[in-house]
C-alpha cells in the first residue's frame, strides 16, 4: 500500500518540477518551419538578383513640384529636382504636383526599365498643361545629380540684387554674369530684364541672354518687357536671325 502511494506521489510531483525554471533543459531554438522572427541574430530574408532603380525628375524651366510614388510622398518641401531611389522593378504610380508657377497635377504609370531614368517636368504655358517627358539614359552614375535649373526663389534673389544697383550700366554687367553662370528659362530672363530702367539696356541684355536660354522657342515672351515697338521688332529680328 505504501509503495502504491509513493508511486502516485512521484507521478504528481514530476510535472511540477519540469515546469519550474531550470526544470526543462531543452534548447529553446526556433522551429525551422516557424515564421520569420526579427531576432538580432536572424538575418532578414532578401531577394537576390532583384534590380533596384532610380528615377530622377527635373524641372525643365525651374518649376517647383512635389512627387508621390504609389501614394507616398517623396519630398515634403517643393523642389525643382527630385531623386527617387530604391524603386523595385514592378510598375509604380508617379504623381507630380506642381506648386509654382501654378497648381497642376500629372500622373504617369512608370515601368522601370533602366537602372537610372530621367524625366523632365515641364509646365506648358500655351496649353496650360503639366507635361512629363521621359529622357532615357543608360549607365548613369546615381550619385550624379541632374543639371540644375534656376528655381523661382533663386531668380527672385537675382532680381532683388539687380534692383539694388543704382546705375543700369552696373546692373547690365551683373545681369550678364548671372545668365552666363546659370541655366535659365525665357520667363526667368524676362524677370531679370524687368529690373532695368531703360529700354535700351533691356534690349542689350535680352540679346545677350538669348544664347544662354534653355528654351529659346519661348523667347518671344521677353518682347513684352520692352515699351517701344521699334525695340520689340529689333529683338524679334535678332531671334529670327
Amino acid at each position: 500500500m505504501k509503495k502504491l502511494l509513493f508511486i502516485i506521489l512521484v507521478a504528481l510531483i514530476t510535472p511540477l518540477a519540469m515546469a519550474q525554471p531550470g526544470g526543462n533543459h531543452h534548447n529553446h531554438q526556433q522551429h525551422p518551419n516557424a515564421p520569420y522572427s526579427h531576432h538580432p541574430n536572424t538575418p532578414n530574408p532578401q531577394h537576390p538578383g532583384q534590380m533596384i532603380h532610380t528615377l530622377s525628375l527635373t524641372a525643365e524651366y525651374g518649376e517647383l513640384f512635389v512627387v508621390y510614388v504609389d501614394g507616398d510622398i517623396v519630398n515634403k518641401k517643393s523642389a525643382s529636382s527630385v531623386l527617387v531611389q530604391n524603386l523595385t522593378p514592378q510598375p509604380h504610380d508617379i504623381y507630380v504636383v506642381l506648386k509654382r508657377p501654378v497648381d497642376k497635377i500629372a500622373m504617369i504609370r512608370y515601368q522601370p526599365n533602366m537602372l537610372v531614368e530621367n524625366i523632365f517636368v515641364s509646365y506648358n504655358m500655351m496649353t496650360g498643361r503639366l507635361e512629363l517627358k521621359s529622357m532615357q539614359t543608360q549607365f548613369v552614375n546615381p550619385q550624379v545629380q541632374p543639371p540644375h535649373i534656376c528655381t523661382f526663389e533663386e531668380v527672385e534673389r537675382m532680381y532683388n540684387t539687380l534692383k539694388k544697383e543704382s546705375f543700369d550700366d552696373t546692373r547690365l554687367s551683373l545681369a550678364k554674369t548671372m545668365v552666363s553662370n546659370n541655366r535659365m528659362a525665357a520667363h526667368q530672363i524676362k524677370r531679370l530684364a524687368e529690373s532695368f530702367s531703360f529700354d535700351s539696356n533691356k534690349l542689350t541684355f535680352l540679346k545677350y541672354a538669348y544664347n544662354h536660354c534653355i528654351d529659346r522657342q519661348n523667347y518671344y515672351e521677353c518682347v513684352d518687357v520692352l515699351s517701344f515697338s521699334s525695340d520689340k521688332e529689333d529683338l524679334l529680328r535678332y531671334i529670327n536671325n
